[in-house]
């Protein structure tokens, strides 16, 4: 498990993303990219589902990014040993080469938040991850009276 120090969430408050990938060029590879494009969030990764949980019981983690397929099993099981986690407040975004029809059964779990194909790229990635972080309501434009409207006459 490797760590690198960003400091601070979308929100302005300190965040911390959870990568679990099993390749580590590729881990290397999304760790230098969320770096660049999220500069002020902590970093924590690791390679599979035995290594991920004991990071979720030591730290604060507010979004777990998950390749589908790990050494020691799946996105989703680890989904079903961290269930409290997401309950708590983890955003979950499962990242995968699988095709979109090969992952309908994560699609349709209400404990993730977004999925991404690898094939999407990792600006998408830094995109989807600032999404689903945003804790500030859209602004919503002030109600009006209509007004009646005005035509001229001539």
């Amino acid at each position: 498990m490797q760590q690198a120090n960003w400091h601070s969430s979308c929100s302005g408050n300190p965040g911390v993303i959870l990568l679990v990938e099993d390749h580590d060029i590729y881990r290397e590879v999304v760790r230098a990219a969320l770096g660049k494009y999220l500069p002020h969030f902590d970093l924590v990764a690791a390679e599979s589902v035995a290594a991920a949980l004991p990071i979720l019981h030591s730290r604060k983690i507010d979004v777990m990014v998950v390749d589908m397929t790990l050494p020691d099993g799946s996105a989703i099981d680890l989904l079903e040993q961290c269930g409290h986690f997401v309950q708590q407040g983890v955003k979950v975004i499962v990242l995968s080469s699988h095709s979109i029809s090969d992952m309908v059964p994560v699609l349709n779990r209400s404990d993730v938040h977004a999925y991404l194909s690898k094939e999407q790229g990792l600006k998408a990635l830094a995109e989807k991850i600032t999404a689903i972080c945003s804790t500030e309501a859209p602004e919503l434009p002030a109600l009006k009276e209509q007004e009646p409207a005005l035509t001229q006459i001539q």
